[in-house]
């Protein structure tokens, strides 16, 4: 009997690589084309800080639940259950809206309110830090976890058109001071047989360690909508924002390779 195909959906990351380059998405994944990236260690070691700090931010949430099955099947059906409740935090939540997929850092349900936390290891000062240019554009700094959060929200909204969706970026607030020693030590990296990465949490971190938060939480629904007004696509077929992931959705689900377009 024939195996079922494994369902091919645009991704928060596959859509941050397209971004860069939309030519990318058809070599994602593909075993006979190497990612040079995976094998670059100082990377890793940003990668891993990443994991680190997703870990850490789930103790700001004390009951959330955590959604950690692979299977987009089972993983869909799991935070539809929890959504069920009129207030729940989830981990890693899964949606899926047409050709879209995506597991979110954390999702909080408040009545028919939803509050989703891109966590990012990225520093900010609250006092100093902009996302936005005097001249009203989007800060370069920023704009690839602004598009990632839009995307999210955008997935998210369409998939639960009955409830009001913000979008908030979740960053190491450069301001905060830790109030333990030797915090990030309890946050070991492990990585399992699969080369899957994992955070052992060990011993659990105290009150005392979680009294001063290290991480900042700032909304972006104002850069979420100037990110849905931009012009995306190639410079002879502008798209609107749904346009374009619709694009690059349905690219990516034939498994058909967005022509280059060479820069200047």
């Amino acid at each position: 009997m024939e195996t079922e195909k494994k369902p091919r959906y645009l991704t928060k990351s596959r859509f941050k690589l397209a971004l860069k380059c939309p030519t990318m998405l058809y070599y994602d994944g593909k075993p006979e084309y190497a990612n040079q990236q995976l094998e670059d260690s100082f990377l890793k070691a940003l990668a891993d800080g990443g994991f680190q700090v997703g870990e850490l931010a789930k103790y700001y949430f004390p009951g959330g639940h955590s959604v950690e099955t692979l299977d987009s099947n089972e993983v869909l059906a799991e935070t539809n259950e929890l959504l069920k409740k009129d207030n729940v935090v989830i981990f890693e939540a899964a949606v899926r809206y047409k050709d879209f997929f995506i597991r979110a850092d954390i999702l909080q349900k408040e009545g028919n309110h939803l509050d989703l936390l891109e966590v990012k290891a990225k520093s900010f000062t609250p006092v100093k830090d902009r996302f936005f240019n005097k001249n009203g554009t989007l800060s370069s700094k920023f704009y690839e976890y602004l598009a990632d959060a839009a995307f999210q929200k955008y997935v998210i909204s369409q998939a639960f058109p009955g409830c009001t969706v913000a979008a908030n970026l979740m960053l190491i607030d450069k301001t905060a001071i830790c109030p333990t020693d030797g915090l990030n030590q309890k946050f070991k990296i492990t990585r399992s047989r699969d080369d899957r990465t994992h955070v052992t949490v060990m011993p659990e971190p105290t009150q005392e360690d979680l009294s001063i938060r290290l991480l900042t939480t700032i909304n972006v629904d104002d850069c979420c909508d100037v990110i849905y007004h931009s012009d995306f696509g190639q410079p002879d077929r502008p798209m609107s924002f749904t346009e374009y992931i619709d694009f690059l959705g349905q690219h990516y689900k034939r498994n058909e390779k967005i022509p280059p377009v060479p820069s200047s």
